[in-house]
């Protein structure tokens, strides 16, 4: 082996090492790494309604979660706006761990329309541990908004039409069912008094 290829592989060898070794570093940093989300979108279960959600869909949990803006919900009215509606502190949570979720009754979309205007930007600001256990800082931006959802047709969903059925003021085969299974039960109550032996 002559002198240049010894010292080559001198060179070479630690830092392929050195690359191997910062490539772990950074793979174990992105599946620790928080990776928020914060949007609105279409209430599965009722027409008309619009969820916010918020959620951590990152590897990592999101520790002290703080908002530059308050985030509207329960801002309600289908053609304009009606009351005030309330909000999401900028304080946010204490933790998002790795896979949470929180749900609002963001409201419906005249009540949202008026809150967000053309879109609400927000930075979304937490802290997490990377691998080897230090605190970092991160944060990202989002721009709220619902004109996206003005022409989505609203449906029910089968889990809503079945308590509909049930609940609903519309008179419907299975309430019809209901109320005959009610008729039957009270007369098969009344047979079995029929048939008790009377008491002397």
């Amino acid at each position: 082996m002559s002198l240049l290829t010894q010292i080559i592989a001198y060179i070479a060898s630690p830092l392929a090492t050195l690359l191997a070794v910062w490539v772990a570093y950074l793979s174990l940093y992105r599946s620790s790494q928080p990776h928020l989300l914060v949007h609105y979108q279409p209430n599965p279960d009722v027409p008309s309604i619009i969820d916010l959600i918020i959620e951590n869909i990152g590897g990592g949990s999101a520790i002290d979660v703080r908002f530059s803006e308050p985030l509207p919900i329960n801002c309600f009215g289908i053609e304009q706006a009606q009351g005030e509606g309330s909000f999401v502190p900028k304080s946010g949570f204490p933790m998002l761990s790795a896979g949470q979720r929180y749900v609002f009754n963001g409201g419906q979309y005249a009540g949202l329309k008026n809150e967000l205007k053309n879109g609400l930007a927000v930075r979304v600001s937490y802290k997490f541990l990377n691998p080897i256990g230090f605190i970092r800082q991160h944060s990202e931006l989002f721009v709220l908004g619902i004109e996206h959802l003005k022409g989505m047709p609203t449906r029910t969903s089968a889990n809503q039409a079945i308590i509909e059925a049930l609940k609903g003021p519309n008179n419907t085969t299975i309430q019809d069912i209901r109320n005959e299974l009610r008729t039957m039960n009270d007369q098969l109550q009344l047979l079995v008094k029929k048939g008790e032996p009377e008491k002397q």
